[in-house]
């Protein structure tokens, strides 16, 4: 499934086009939001395929900061999936269409992140948290070192820790105070108070 969005290192080789598609190892590259941008993409239309490309929802863009650790994204981009190939397991839970938007960092080596908004009539952080999970464990090379319940902005959500080789990669979901919206932020060995500085930032954009 490919519901991730981008990290890859350098993100600057990466479209952060599918959020939700590549295991957690997305994060070793910043790929987790990312589809394929289609030639023929057209988000006005209705969705055949999966596709993205920067200002095709521009609504979702302006919900990512236009810095974080002050610096502005390496990428930015928004799009959609609606196969079943790359929705998994929310295909499984009736989302037949998620749209989504995100930006991508890195901060030398193999640290990065990705910051994520992903939008669907009935989407929820448990539906994303199970979404990425799942395609972690799918993955040959990530284990899943630990998933929990986490409050996020005052919000319950969930983290999710991998590994994949050398690279410990996080990645934290929760819920936005809109119905049918959920934040996420995707790392690449970063610490602690890195991802939480990113769940500030997001909430922080989404509220101007």
């Amino acid at each position: 499934a490919d519901l991730s969005y981008p990290v890859t290192v350098p993100p600057r080789r990466a479209r952060s086009a599918a959020l939700l598609g590549l295991p957690l190892a997305i994060l070793l590259v910043v790929t987790a939001c990312s589809a394929p941008a289609a030639a023929s993409f057209d988000p006005d239309a209705p969705c055949v395929a999966d596709g993205s490309a920067p200002g095709a929802y521009p609504d979702l863009e302006a919900l990512i900061p236009t810095t974080f650790e002050d610096q502005a994204p390496e990428t930015l981009d928004s799009g959609r999936n609606c196969t079943a190939q790359n929705l998994g397991s929310l295909a499984d839970a009736g989302i037949d269409e998620v749209r989504f938007a995100g930006g991508t960092w890195s901060f030398g080596g193999r640290r990065a992140a990705a910051i994520v908004v992903f939008s669907a009539p009935g989407l929820t952080a448990e539906a994303i948290a199970l979404f990425y999970k799942t395609s972690a464990q799918a993955s040959n090379r990530t284990v899943v070192t630990a998933s929990t319940a986490q409050t996020l902005a005052g919000r319950p959500g969930f983290r999710l820790d991998t590994q994949t080789g050398e690279r410990l990669q996080t990645a934290l979901i929760w819920p936005a105070a809109e119905a049918d919206r959920v934040y996420v932020v995707l790392s690449t060995d970063l610490p602690d108070p890195k991802l939480l500085a990113a769940v500030d930032a997001l909430e922080a954009a989404a509220a101007r």
